[in-house]
């Protein structure tokens, strides 16, 4: 069989927090992965060793194995040795996947996959007001599902994106207009994402689902301009969507200049740039600043 063939290559949104759009490369025995479009995990299906604690193991259960790292500069960097480093069926399907991954990395980036969103509800309006969760359809949903929404990850943030200074007080004005009684629904869209193929909730496509992930009208002024800071910090991991309007993404390059560390991160993954001047900027800035990417999926 053509390799080709069963090869997938699709993006996902990382989300609660909105971190960028992950890029997957994926065959019948391993995947690719990158947030930033330069360095890959690698992990590919194995026979999970006894000592993982497999209950299924006597029944040829497989699991997940980080094999290692690779990028176009560094080429493949295998995790530290263990058991599975010298397994020849290992090494092939590793070295498959890297072929498939030279092959496919000029399409970056991929098509967004996960068309199936859970929306956490206004309290009041019953009205989309942030974004919790995203799967491909078929795919089975977490549980628990997702009740809060969050701005930022970490103490610090993370590689590609620092910590929103204002998060903890923005994430409790979007609890608070949530409310008590928590709603939430699912939706599909359609593979253009041109309208719902399914919804909970009455929900329908002109309810305005906000394309940053979170509502932007918000009746106190202060709420209103700190929603506002936020999407300009996350303008560098906003602009990977690929459904933005031409407004939206114009509006975006223009705060790029307050996140140069970030757009350096994320830039290879924008699927269309309308001021090449601002991210070029951006880039400069980010190099004199010593931001260069991490060596980080």
């Amino acid at each position: 069989m053509n390799a080709d063939h069963v090869t997938r290559c699709y993006a996902l949104r990382r989300l609660n927090p909105f971190l960028g759009v992950l890029q997957v490369v994926e065959t019948p025995t391993g995947r690719a992965a990158s947030s930033n479009g330069l360095v890959w995990d690698i992990q590919l299906l194995t026979q999970a060793p006894a000592d993982w604690g497999s209950l299924d193991f006597a029944h040829g259960a497989r699991a997940w194995y980080r094999y290692g790292l690779w990028s176009e500069r560094d080429g493949l960097v295998r995790r530290p040795r263990a058991e599975q480093t010298g397994d020849s069926a290992l090494i092939r399907d590793g070295e498959a996947l890297l072929q498939q991954l030279r092959r496919q990395i000029a399409g970056l980036p991929f098509a967004l996959a996960d068309r199936r969103e859970l929306w956490l509800l206004d309290a009041q309006q019953r009205r989309p007001l942030a974004l919790l969760h995203a799967l491909r359809p078929g795919d089975t949903p977490p549980r628990p599902e997702p009740r809060r929404w969050s701005a930022c990850l970490g103490q610090q943030g993370v590689a590609g994106q620092r910590r929103f200074p204002g998060s903890a007080t923005l994430e409790a004005q979007v609890r608070t207009r949530a409310g008590f009684n928590l709603r939430r629904a699912w939706i599909t869209w359609n593979a253009e994402r041109s309208e719902l193929i399914d919804a909970d909730a009455d929900l329908k496509a002109d309810h305005d689902f906000p394309a940053f992930g979170l509502r932007e009208d918000w009746p106190d002024a202060d709420d209103q301009t700190r929603v506002q800071r936020y999407f300009d910090w996350a303008a560098p991991a906003l602009l990977t969507l690929p459904y933005l309007s031409d407004d939206q993404r114009a509006r975006l390059e223009s705060r790029l200049s307050g996140q140069a560390v970030s757009v350096e991160y994320h830039w290879r993954l924008y699927p269309k740039v309308l001021d090449s001047n601002s991210l070029t900027a951006a880039r400069v800035q980010a190099s004199l600043e010593g931001g260069g990417v991490q060596s980080h999926p």
